[in-house]
Parts: structure tokens; sequence; C-alpha cells
């Protein structure tokens, strides 16, 4: 952020809420001013980089009480997985669907913050597309999207992601697709079969991702044994490589740890 920020963000870092305090009171301007370049405003620092940090929540109760702008911060949030910060937010009227376009609960489930997303949920946060009804692994939801004859209804929405609009193949299997990897992400085993009986790609590197993979790489990343085992035996092919880092599904375990995925896919490999 801007040199006039500095000594408060020196304090978000080390968690000193007296520093914090020293540094508003020294410039109270910063509660609302932007920054020209890193985080806009002392709020999105204070929720990502205060993260886990000592007094994070106060220092965001701070800057609300001074009149901060609450814009898109539950999606900020969201995408850090900082749930007190996030409880904060909505008990101070912030909504929880967010305030139109991407929502909270999207971020939540694009970056697989687990804590922000149970939040959410017990919140009401609304199933608003077919994305997030496969993230959530709602069978029931899913099969809303599909009308007569499997068509895809208007509803199911279209693809995007949390980095602005992109020029994605947004027709049926493109979304269908795209859904499908968030129900991999999570591993939702009864949801993923679901869009596969729906026409989803097994192989399919969909849009909407930044790190673009297949369902089986981040199947195979957060350690869903049991979806992996499915796909794997539905014909999914190990050897795909992803189109970011150029990475297969091994790949993809081992970054996550998942030594037990590893030797899966490993042993799964055609014998030579």
């Amino acid at each position: 952020m801007d040199a006039r920020f500095q000594p408060a963000v020196a304090a978000v870092r080390s968690g000193d809420l007296e520093q914090f305090k020293k540094a508003l009171a020294a410039d109270p301007s910063l509660v609302t001013a932007r920054s020209t370049h890193s985080h806009p405003t002392l709020l999105q620092c204070v929720v990502l980089d205060g993260r886990g940090k000592p007094n994070n929540t106060e220092m965001t109760r701070l800057l609300i009480d001074a009149g901060a702008a609450l814009d898109g911060q539950l999606v900020v949030a969201a995408s850090i997985d900082n749930a007190p910060v996030m409880k904060l937010l909505l008990e101070r009227g912030v909504a929880v669907d967010g305030d139109g376009g991407w929502s909270p609960i999207e971020e939540a489930l694009y970056w697989n913050s687990r804590d922000t997303l149970a939040l959410l949920l017990e919140r009401g946060a609304r199933v608003q597309n077919l994305r997030v009804a496969a993230g959530l692994g709602r069978t029931d939801l899913i099969a809303a999207f599909f009308g007569r004859d499997d068509q895809l209804e208007p509803e199911a929405g279209k693809i995007d992601w949390p980095f602005g609009n992109r020029a994605w193949r947004q027709d049926r299997q493109g979304i269908v697709d795209n859904a499908f990897v968030y129900a991999c992400i999570h591993g939702h085993v009864d949801a993923a079969q679901l869009l596969l009986e729906k026409g989803a790609a097994i192989n399919a590197i969909p849009g909407g991702f930044d790190f673009a993979g297949t369902g089986l790489h981040y199947a195979a990343m957060n350690g869903h044994r049991a979806l992996v085992e499915l796909l794997l035996a539905r014909g999914a092919d190990r050897t795909i490589k992803d189109a970011k880092i150029g990475a297969d599904a091994a790949g993809w375990a081992a970054h996550g740890g998942r030594t037990e995925i590893v030797e899966l896919l490993r042993r799964a490999a055609p014998k030579s």
C-alpha cells in the first residue's frame, strides 16, 4: 500500500492493536482513503493480511465504527477463510449474499474456504446457480436446474470467477463441465455422478478457474479418495496436464500433500 498506510499495515501484520490505534489517530483519513497499489483500502488489508493475527477482529471493528466502506468485504473474507471477521461483518448488517455479481458463497466455494462456507450457509446464503449447487453437493437443486429433455434452465447461470469477465464458452456443455469441477473440488460423489449423467465431460478443463484442471485434478489435490476412485473407474485420464503449470493429477495430489492419492494414481497407470 502507499507509504502513508505503512504504519497501520505494520501494526496489522504484527497484530499490535495499540500501534494500529496510534496510526489511525495520527491520520484518521486512512479509514476511508484508497491506496494506488496493493490493497485498495486499509479494511481490505486488515481482512486479508490480518487473518490469524492477534486483534484482527478488533481492528476490523475499529474501522467499521469509524466509517470504513463495507462493499465487497464479505467476498474478501471468504477468499482467505477469515471466519471471525466475516461473522463481524454479518453482525454489522452486510448482506449474506453480497452486493451483486460474484457472491460470498461462490468465493468460499472457489477457494475451498470451509469455515466461511459453513458460516454463510448457517446464515442462509442462497444457492443462486448450478455451480453453487454442485459445490454444495445439492443433487436436488442440481436436478432442478435441468428442464424438459435435460435442457439447462436460464437460472443455472453462466460461468464466472472472482477476477472479472472472460470470454469463456457459455453453452450448456461449458456450464455443466464447470459445475462438475465444483462438485469434484468438494468431493461430492453423488453430485459428480449426476452431472456426468447430465453430460459433463469427465476429462474437460472448463473455463472459470485460474489453475485450470480436470475434475480429477481437483479431487486428487483435495484428498477425495472415493471420488478419485469413481472418476478413474469412469474413464478419467490421469495423464492430462492442467492448463497453467502443466502438472497431472498426481502432481496436484503431491502439491496438496495427498500421498495416498499419489500412490493410487500411480497404481492406476497403464502397464507399459
